[in-house]
């Protein structure tokens, strides 16, 4: 159990580690008295922040009446419906926006409640407002500010909503893949090949690339790469070793090779890596 546990953290680290998001609207107003669509299904994902007032929202086959101090999610490409009611009229913050890991969407990977009820409104507020307050497209750091704003706000809602840590959905292939990545977890250190990985799950070399880069959003030998520059990272600042050592013990046998990937990384090089560390 413990096991499984610990695979399950480690797929969902690599989902996020390789989240990609994009904001398509956002806004805090008041909802118009024509406020109302109905069975629809969005390529978007939705993010509702009720401050004040009163409606209805659909997801789904689940039916809801949001309250103020409820934040919602209503995920990409499942059936929607919302509408306003005879009572004061929704104030909300709100946000459109797409956050996939290669083609797939986060939120059809995880187990995720569609409302979570903050005890302190005071963090929410603030991750919302930020939002809002992004820098107009005018600047050129404006997609990054965006960016994140938005980050944070999914970081927070997956901490108080994801529901245990075997919450990660099944998608097609899951199961190959997981068995792909726990195989190069276990054999990083050494030289893993792509025709190696393909027998061990019975696929074409090119189509597992494929599947693998279309779950995770990087390919089998990335992934291993940065593996073996975590490790590298932690032995520069853990022991004395000489980078000659490292790159034997990591499963990179030329040491030029694994000082430019360790840069291409990380920005800097092994030697000042360490020497930053440890002044």
């Amino acid at each position: 159990m413990e096991r499984m546990v610990l695979e399950t953290k480690q797929m969902l680290e690599l989902y996020l580690n390789n989240l990609q998001v994009n904001v398509t609207g956002f806004g805090f107003n008041q909802v118009w008295t024509d406020w109302r669509e109905l069975d629809y299904t969005p390529d978007y994902n939705k993010f509702y922040f009720i401050q004040d007032g009163e409606g209805w929202l659909k997801i789904g086959d689940a039916e809801f009446t949001p309250k103020p101090g409820q934040w919602f999610l209503m995920p990409q490409g499942v059936r929607q419906s919302y509408s306003y009611t005879q009572g004061p009229r929704y104030t909300k913050y709100w946000c459109h926006f797409t956050a996939r890991i290669g083609q797939t969407n986060l939120f059809d990977l995880l187990q995720l409640s569609l409302y979570i009820e903050p005890n302190e409104q005071a963090e929410p507020l603030h991750l919302f407002r930020d939002l809002v307050a992004s820098p107009a497209g005018g600047r050129v750091t404006s997609p990054l500010h965006l960016k994140a704003a938005m980050l944070k706000l999914i970081a927070y809602y997956l901490e108080h909503a994801i529901l245990n840590t075997e919450s990660i959905g099944t998608v097609e292939h899951s199961a190959t893949m997981m068995k792909v990545m726990d195989y190069m977890n276990a054999h990083y250190r050494r030289n893993i090949t792509i025709s190696e990985l393909a027998e061990l799950v019975h696929l074409h070399p090119n189509y597992l690339i494929r599947v693998f880069k279309q779950h995770f959003g990087t390919s089998p030998i990335q992934y291993v790469n940065r593996k073996r520059i975590e490790e590298t990272k932690w032995l520069l600042i853990s022991t004395d070793l000489h980078l000659s050592q490292i790159s034997s013990q990591v499963g990179i046998s030329d040491v030029s090779y694994l000082s430019r990937l360790f840069k291409a990384q990380t920005g800097c090089s092994p030697t000042a890596y360490r020497m930053g560390l440890r002044s």
